[in-house]
């Protein structure tokens, strides 16, 4: 496989996204696109690197037009992309019951279907030029059930199963698919996904962006399909796969209650779009 040295990097306008752009940068000598929605975000990355380190193009993946200006954006200022990273994600934390269509169709627009998109883009050019990689921020909840995030869970179980599907379809092609399965990590992700609702004091605290994102680069040179980046994330899914009825159990004793309480203290359900998408 060639060495990775030029990227796209969406929803890197902050949390994991954000750090990983840092990482791969400095760390790493790469060089990179990043997008997100917020411009003024992408900015001030692109301002902490020497110019021509960091390129960025601002605008929504749930648009389709933007996502093929985004991907033919990068082909022109990369000229070869070695390595897709898709990290954008939305989050609505309500019950099911209670969600309004809108961001129950933003979410699967954003965390899955501009993720199919750029994966297909970014497999066909990878394949064209012998190889690459085509990482996907996923999650924990891609293994397991979430009371309040049915919809959200319900995306991240979609991306496992395609990860794990289409590593099939590209064997032998030198191009690698794998996501990274991530616990609760330190982001506004929450805070937004509560909307006008979020008592940050209350939520608990995740695991530090810089850490998660650490272990994620590192695993660029390995070969899992899906990968656990802290020992939190992995004992979660291993009790997902081994032991679902114990976390079952543990669900419903101390996360069912936990969620409800705070979205019924806080009031209405509202839409929140995740900082990153």
């Amino acid at each position: 496989m060639p060495s990775l040295s030029r990227a796209v990097i969406t929803g890197a306008s902050s949390g994991i996204g954000r750090e990983l752009a840092r990482q791969l940068v400095r760390d790493r000598g790469m060089t990179i696109l990043a997008t997100a929605r917020r411009g003024e975000r992408l900015e001030e990355l692109a301002r902490e690197f020497p110019p021509g380190r960091v390129h960025t193009l601002a605008g929504d993946l749930a648009d389709p037009a933007f996502r093929h200006r985004l991907w033919n954006h990068a082909e022109t200022t990369l000229g070869r992309v070695d390595l897709l990273v898709n990290n954008a994600g939305i989050g609505n934390y309500s019950e099911f019951i209670d969600q309004a269509p809108a961001p129950i169709a933003d979410m699967v627009e954003i965390n899955l279907v501009a993720l199919l998109d750029l994966t297909q883009r970014a497999a066909r050019h990878m394949k064209v030029h012998g190889g690459g990689q085509i990482l996907q921020i996923s999650s924990v909840l891609g293994f397991m059930g979430m009371p309040a995030s049915a919809v959200y869970t319900a995306t991240k179980h979609a991306v496992n199963g395609f990860t794990k599907s289409l590593r099939y379809e590209l064997r032998g092609t030198g191009v690698r698919v794998w996501a990274a399965c991530p616990g609760r990590t330190e982001s506004e992700f929450r805070a937004v996904a509560l909307g006008d609702r979020a008592d940050v004091a209350r939520l608990p605290r995740g695991e530090p962006a810089e850490r998660v994102v650490r272990a994620i680069v590192r695993e660029l040179g390995g070969r899992s399909v899906l990968f656990a980046p802290s020992w939190k994330s992995w004992a979660v899914v291993v009790l997902a796969t081994r032991f679902p009825g114990l976390l079952s159990w543990l669900i419903g004793r101390f996360a069912v209650g936990s969620h409800v309480h705070v979205l019924r203290s806080v009031g209405t359900p509202g839409e929140g779009k995740g900082p990153g998408a």
